[in-house]
């Protein structure tokens, strides 16, 4: 019987306004908390040494190696996150607590399920991270293969868990393809719902969103966007918020219609202020957070294969699938020359509410822990 757990990611959740990758893993320990109990369930970060913050007695801090020649190194190793001989640290903290549990968020640190232990462990893979790294190497260059290797080590380890949960069954099949091993169950990216009707506006200007913090697939994405849809669209302009992308504000506002806000503290404000949100992920691995965000906003929804990766969206009244500039170019001119602006999608919230809030994958969660 499990009665207490160590949950271990390698996501900084002390910064709730973070990525997506964040605010799946901070899902993820609400629904561990909520089966076991917040007491119960003793937290575990690896993050880089700049995003450590003093006081905070709720967490225990492990470092995320940042130099990039000694991440270099350690990838030789199978490490991804550490130096090999830095991993007696948090093996000498789970010898000392004693869980029942080992929840891993993240695979990048499936390379401790090789050490003898007691513990039952689970694996939450929020992609295929062996295909993340791939297309790294594809789209970024060759300086990635080592780290394409690593991954595909702590992969191989993660896999041998005694559960695993993928969020979709594409990452499901690409496990099985892979390794050898189907998921456990598939919990798919979710939300508590913040969704306030009385925010909402239905005299929206000719705006679009994008909203998402900088790291290659965003940057690589709307950098596409802005050079082949924005020339095709009819006085529409283009806002960019998320973490970083103040860094890109001149160089993106050299161009017709597009403005960069960057960072910002609240984002459900530009979701209640825009009527329409682009998600043109051209590559990626695992489902998009910022898709289950926006249908939870109820927004109208234009986006690529990739971000609807993994969301039961056919024939959902205000999602529209594009992959070309053309289709997204016509979709979008399309829908403002109509001029018919709800206060937000019924069909796109509704189908947040059944699927992707919090409370309708409870009970699989639950099961796949008792289970165990």
């Amino acid at each position: 019987m499990i009665n207490r757990a160590v949950f271990l990611t390698t996501a900084n959740i002390l910064d709730s306004s973070g990525n997506g990758g964040v605010k799946a893993s901070l899902e993820h320990l609400q629904l561990l908390q909520n089966c076991l109990g917040y007491e119960n369930v003793s937290v575990c970060i690896y993050i880089k040494k700049s995003e450590q913050q003093d006081g905070n007695k709720d967490y225990h801090i492990f470092t995320r190696e940042e130099n990039k020649l000694k991440l270099l190194f350690a990838a030789v190793f199978g490490c991804k996150i550490y130096m090999p001989w830095n991993e007696k640290q948090i093996v000498g903290y789970l010898e000392k607590y004693n869980p029942d549990l080992l929840f891993m968020d993240f695979s990048l640190l499936g390379r401790l399920i090789r050490l003898p232990h007691k513990y039952k462990t689970v694996v939450f893979f929020h992609n295929i991270e062996a295909d993340y790294a791939y297309n790294k190497v594809k789209n970024e260059g060759l300086f990635y293969l080592p780290s394409y290797w690593a991954s595909k080590r702590n992969d191989i380890w993660a896999s041998r868990a005694d559960k695993v949960i993928c969020l979709n069954e594409r990452d499901s099949r690409r496990l099985y393809e892979r390794y050898g091993r189907k998921a456990d169950a598939l919990i798919p990216i979710t939300f508590n719902d913040r969704f306030d009707i009385s925010k909402t506006i239905t005299n929206y200007k000719r705006e679009i969103l994008f909203l998402g913090s900088i790291f290659p697939p965003n940057q690589n994405s709307i950098e596409w966007f802005i050079q082949k849809v924005m020339p095709l669209l009819d006085n529409v302009e283009l806002n960019i918020v998320g973490k970083g992308f103040e860094t890109k504000k001149e160089e993106y506002e050299h161009n017709r219609n597009v403005h960069v806000i960057g960072s910002v503290d609240d984002i459900d404000t530009y979701y209640y202020s825009h009527c329409a949100v682009v998600l043109p992920i051209l590559y990626g691995a695992g489902m998009k957070v910022k898709t289950a965000e926006a249908m939870m906003f109820g927004r109208r929804i234009f986006a690529s294969d990739e971000a609807l990766e993994g969301y039961e969206v056919e024939e959902i009244q205000g999602i529209t699938r594009c992959n070309t500039e053309i289709q997204f170019a016509t979709a979008i001119n399309h829908y403002f020359q109509k001029g018919i602006f709800h206060a937000y999608q019924t069909d796109v919230r509704n189908l947040f509410m059944n699927k992707y809030e919090t409370n309708k994958v409870k009970s699989t969660f639950i099961k796949t822990i008792n289970d165990i």
